[in-house]
């Protein structure tokens, strides 16, 4: 027992030794103190006459950004489209002739602006330098692209066919829109 008490006697000043020795290597004692401060505001009380005047460039350049000339004619074709969707809403049938037969007119004039689009937008390109298409060129024949799409399902319901100028119409305008994208920064690998 004597010896036990002894042990555990050493043990305990030899850890309590370590403890000190071990405090004292790790104990550090700040130096000085540094304190977070913030810097001043250093901007001018006022905008500078050349921010006002580079501001004032901007929006005049801004400004002159051409509205887009397709704009009528895309809401023109949309507003018949809905049209077509409301005449066919109630069904294809003898009781609906009329409704029908505005349907079917509205189809045709359809057809002939999307048409009347791909060919004057041909004309242009043709006519100018490998670069004549436009993002607004671009928008426009997404644009037309899917009136076709919802024109022929109209004219399919109304049982009717498009007609070899609209088909070949929209395979031109397709054939822009890969075009406008393989002429895009790394648009050369959009072929693959």
């Amino acid at each position: 027992m004597k010896f036990l008490t002894s042990t555990a006697v050493a043990l305990l000043i030899a850890s309590s030794e370590a403890a000190s020795l071990s405090a004292m290597r790790h104990h550090h004692h700040p130096h000085h103190y540094e304190f977070v401060s913030t810097l001043p505001d250093v901007r001018a009380d006022t905008v500078s006459d050349e921010d006002i005047a580079s501001h004032e460039a901007a929006r005049a350049e801004a400004a002159k950004a051409m509205k887009n000339p397709q704009n009528s004619v895309l809401a023109t074709i949309k507003e018949d489209l809905d049209q077509i969707s409301k005449d066919l809403s109630f069904g294809v049938s003898y009781s609906q002739s009329t409704r029908n037969d505005h349907a079917r007119v509205l189809t045709a004039k359809v057809q002939t602006a999307i048409t009347g689009y791909a060919t004057t937008l041909l004309a242009t390109v043709e006519a100018g330098p490998n670069e004549t298409m436009t993002e607004q060129n671009a928008h426009n024949i997404a644009a037309m692209i899917f009136y076709d799409v919802q024109l022929q399902d109209f004219m399919t319901g109304l049982g009717q066919t498009a007609s070899d100028d609209l088909i070949l119409a929209v395979n031109r305008l397709k054939t822009l829109q890969k075009l406008y994208l393989f002429e895009q920064k790394g648009g050369e690998n959009y072929l693959g």
